[in-house]
């Protein structure tokens, strides 16, 4: 993570705040330490999030969008696929439905109506609700959460808070580091632990029988806002393998890319 440049000038303004804010601690008031106030940072942010799941986790959606998928899988040489569908998302009274009509494969137009996922490797749903598994007031007593940092970030500021299960979580479920706007709440980017994913001992026991290493990149990007809600603009998952002399082999990956969205429904404040 970047991190802030302390040097000559910002050292001496950092002595200079220290002393003027110990001076109440000299009277009897209690300064916050560093620890105390990161702590105050991150709750704040939490409960931000935890409101923005509500929203998020209630609303009412209708929208469509193009999805371009390009899928590389291999077996003994790399073999891509890619797919465009026609993409269509509606969620009302908590019920949701996903369509997909496929318009293209390697660039050829091609008509299929209700048409399934063609991916070979990799399957994924209702990518966009993400953040309520793990930010949600429900979900948030079922980890630990910590500051790691804060960046740019597709040109906000936001914070990146590293989640991790907690001993109350006892069945599988997907962590990682949360890229928060600190304002409001909203979540940029999520990035998941490996170790959280679904194959991944089956495929750390492949590793290590090859005397090789394991690595996971998975992501999330929710790069379009609507109505205070953000939308996913890229989903990417590569599973790859370090060899002994750390060369990297590549087995499989996916990247999808939501774009030319169009919104008919977004109704945050739904009373059932």
């Amino acid at each position: 993570m970047k991190g802030k440049n302390l040097g000559g000038p910002a050292l001496l303004f950092l002595g200079g705040f220290i002393i003027i804010f110990l001076t109440p601690f000299l009277h009897g008031r209690q300064a916050q330490r560093p620890d105390q106030a990161d702590s105050s940072r991150l709750a704040a942010v939490l409960k931000k999030s935890g409101e923005y799941c509500r929203r998020l986790d209630r609303a009412a959606l209708d929208f469509i969008c193009l999805e371009e998928i390009s899928e590389m899988t291999r077996s003994f040489t790399p073999h891509t696929e890619l797919y465009l569908y026609d993409y269509q998302f509606i969620r009302k009274n908590q019920e949701t439905k996903e369509k997909r009509n496929l318009v293209a494969v390697d660039g050829k137009k091609t008509e299929v109506r209700d048409s399934p996922l063609y991916t070979a490797a990799f399957q994924y749903k209702n990518v966009m609700f993400g953040p309520v598994g793990l930010l949600s007031s429900t979900w948030q007593a079922y980890h630990d959460f910590k500051l790691a940092g804060e960046e740019s970030f597709s040109h906000e500021k936001v914070v990146v808070v590293e989640a991790t299960p907690n001993s109350f979580l006892v069945t599988p479920h997907c962590y990682g580091k949360i890229w928060i706007k600190e304002d409001d709440g909203s979540v940029l980017k999520i990035v998941w632990d490996q170790r959280s994913l679904g194959n991944f001992q089956s495929a750390e026991d492949w590793a290590k029988a090859h005397d090789a290493e394991l690595q996971i990149t998975a992501y999330t990007e929710f790069g379009f806002e609507k109505n205070g809600l953000r939308f996913p603009s890229r989903n990417y998952s590569e599973y790859a393998y370090l060899d002994k002399n750390k060369r990297k082999f590549v087995n499989a990956e996916i990247s999808i890319v939501y774009k030319n969205y169009k919104f008919f429904t977004v109704e945050t404040e739904v009373k059932y």
